[in-house]
């Protein structure tokens, strides 16, 4: 049963303040939730620090909170000891529905171990744009009908876990060529395209996601004015209740990223998120004045009341959906070993083998010299499981050296990162790899992120692309280099590779 509170307090629910573990202070967030808000989108921390955080939260709420957390390649992603898993790309490369299910098992497994019962994930994006900062590894694929697929299929995944999803960053982020959290991105496609293309993901996963995001671009056909993002304009919220049928709940992105904020003060976002249609404020740059702003707003602008209480209710049946009125999101004591256990790596394992994708001359190395671009030392290398890997399977892997002999493996690692806006190779490390693979009868390019560097660098003789670094894609590229297993994957992704030397 959804309780009957004061309208102004259904409105303070309705925020969801940021928490980012060894930043902001816990006291604070205590306050906040005394304030009344719904909950919170926790960012970093180990599972013992969100552990304890959800738990101290929850004895102090007078309503169950709603926790969520960006676990989009499992827990590994925010939370220190969580399990890595293969990106959305590595699982659009092998093609299969089921491990894009069991990837939302584990996620939502650990999960719902430390109190995290909302997990920002799946994107729905399409990788069409090569040069796009924010989106890349994280899409499933190019193709509208594949992310639809594995979309729903991963939402399916958390569901069964009691886990809510959320299928982002509507109404598409793919084809942008900026980082929303640094500016306002343009999206010049019209309505019609953008159903025919952008929104066909949504179509195939609008009955199993648990909510969807609204993001922050500038499409004409959706937005009132050049300065305001589709995240704050009724009409991308009426696109997807009227024409994509969807009644569930709907989230902004955060609303501290530039795009917003350098545009909005926290009470104008809040109240323009909320009448655009928005049932969650996700993540205001001063919650204490989106609080504030809604709580008071309702109670003088009668035009709100409608609004909130539609918005409340929605909120109510999400937490209702994952088991909040039963548990508080609490669970047993113990829970939290299934963190990062050897059960889920070898499982993340699994899943790696089918994702890798091979190209070119193949071949099996026995001594590699090894250069990973933007690590000036062994200390600084990611790469270090791959390392690890290769050395079990019998290769003697020394750091690279133009002297030394074996086979030069170069090993990038670019991927997005919020607020970067960089998704290709430097100069200097493009230049260093050229020059590493020059005269090399067998160099071996390895992408453990972005896919497009195969066609930044030209003198390769063979690539291997795992779409992520966590430690199950680099034992799955160490067992495909050295022969101990297939690269079964498919490029899901248009690359031209026909300008290499």
């Amino acid at each position: 049963m959804i309780p009957e509170i004061p309208l102004a307090d259904k409105a303070a629910q309705l925020v969801f303040p940021g928490f980012s573990f060894g930043l902001d202070d816990p006291a604070a967030a205590e306050r906040l939730v005394d304030l009344g808000v719904g909950g919170f989108c926790l960012f970093g921390g180990s599972s013992a620090e969100v552990d304890a955080f959800t738990r101290r939260l929850q004895a102090r709420a007078r309503l169950p909170l709603l926790f969520c957390a960006d676990y989009e390649d499992g827990l590994e992603t925010n939370v220190s000891d969580g399990t890595g898993l293969p990106t959305n790309m590595a699982i659009g490369a092998s093609a299969d529905e089921s491990l894009a299910y069991q990837k939302a098992i584990i996620t939502a497994s650990e999960s719902r171990a430390i109190g995290v019962r909302w997990v920002l994930a799946p994107v729905l994006d399409l990788a069409t744009e090569p040069s796009n900062p924010i989106v890349n590894v994280r899409a499933f694929a190019a193709d509208p009908k594949l992310v639809g697929c594995l979309a729903s299929a991963f939402s399916k995944g958390l569901s069964s876990e009691r886990v809510l999803g959320c299928a982002k960053h509507f109404p598409g982020h793919g084809e942008t060529v900026s980082d929303s959290h640094l500016g306002l991105p343009s999206l010049k496609l019209s309505k019609e395209a953008l159903l025919k293309r952008e929104l066909e993901p949504y179509r195939a996963a609008a009955e199993s996601a648990g909510s969807v995001m609204t993001a922050h671009l500038y499409v004409p056909d959706l937005c009132d004015g050049e300065g305001t993002p589709t995240s704050l304009s009724p009409k991308t919220v009426e696109l997807l209740r009227r024409d994509l049928g969807y009644q569930g709940l709907v989230t902004t992105d955060s609303l501290r990223m530039n795009a917003v904020s350098d545009r909005f003060s926290s009470e104008a976002a809040c109240l323009a998120a909320l009448r655009a249609g928005n049932d969650v404020l996700l993540v205001p740059a001063d919650p204490n004045e989106g609080v504030r702003a809604v709580a008071a707003q309702v109670r003088s602008d009668a035009s709100l009341g409608p609004l909130v209480e539609t918005a409340y209710g929605r909120l109510m049946k999400a937490k209702q959906a994952c088991g909040l009125w039963k548990d508080r999101g609490l669970e047993p004591e113990g829970a939290r070993e299934a963190v990062g256990s050897k059960r889920h790596a070898e499982a993340a394992e699994r899943l790696a083998a089918s994702c890798i994708v091979a190209t070119g001359a193949k071949t099996a190395p026995r001594a590699v010299r090894y250069l990973e671009l933007g690590a000036d030392s062994p200390e600084e290398w990611q790469g270090g499981r791959f390392v690890e890997a290769l050395k079990a399977e019998g290769c003697d892997v020394r750091p690279y050296s133009a002297e030394g002999s074996g086979t030069i493996i170069v090993a990038s690692f670019v991927r997005p990162r919020a607020y970067s806006g960089q998704i290709t190779l430097f100069e200097e490390e493009a230049r260093q790899a050229e020059q590493a693979f020059a005269g090399a009868a067998d160099g071996v390019l390895v992408s453990f992120g972005s896919p497009y560097v195969l066609t930044e660098l030209r003198s390769w003789k063979s690539a291997l692309a795992a779409f992520g670094a966590a430690p199950c894609l680099q034992v799955a590229v160490a067992r495909v280099l050295t022969g101990k297993a297939p690269a079964t994957g498919q490029m899901p992704v248009p690359l031209d590779l026909s300008r290499r030397a």
